[in-house]
């Protein structure tokens, strides 16, 4: 088991916030006046709402998850409070994701054989999901000389692309205006 702490870019490099106010220097507040213009709706109060194209509003809570076939998606359980098997993995396997999320670890107990495979740099893989959601996530366990780290990530959907060749040629039949451009001419 693990306590563990949300890295972010606030606690690495602090947070200055920027407050509006008004000529008596009370501190003002966001909000958003309705297409309409009947209504004031504060931040956060349009969070949990959707509007469709005909302007109908829906809650959160009414919204069903579906997949690319049409069928409703099962939810996954949270995985915190519950153990996780854990997989060796490898470095390119990180790099093959984009990290969404980093959780420094405090474990309450660590066995001796990982905390061995962690000091000697090896990588572990598992799953992680903060609350009930329609899906989860990989994650990869790791360790540096400043702690025990979890790294939450998603599997990048796109493939590189590397030039092959140089150059690439010319259509044959086309002209080029190549160097013949004249700007004089505009």
């Amino acid at each position: 088991m693990f306590d563990f702490e949300k890295i972010d870019r606030d606690k690495l490099y602090g947070r200055k916030e920027r407050v509006v106010v008004d000529e008596q220097g009370q501190t003002c507040s966001p909000a958003m006046l309705t297409s309409d213009g009947a209504a004031l709706v504060p931040s956060g109060g349009a969070a949990y709402l959707y509007v469709d194209p005909k302007m109908d509003t829906y809650e959160r809570s009414d919204l069903v998850a579906v997949g690319a076939d049409g069928q409703k998606l099962s939810l996954c359980p949270s995985t915190l409070g519950t153990e996780q098997p854990l997989q060796p993995s490898s470095a390119q396997r990180v790099l093959d994701h984009v990290t969404l999320g980093i959780y420094q670890l405090k474990p309450n107990q660590l066995g001796e054989k990982l905390a061995t495979a962690l000091g000697a740099g090896l990588i572990f893989e598992t799953r992680f999901n903060y609350r009930d959601d329609y899906m989860d996530s990989p994650a990869f366990v790791l360790k540096n000389e400043s702690g025990l780290f979890l790294l939450v990530c998603a599997p990048i959907d796109f493939t590189f692309v590397a030039r092959d060749n140089a150059t690439a040629a010319e259509p044959e039949g086309e002209e080029t205006l190549g160097d013949e451009l004249d700007f004089s001419m505009m």
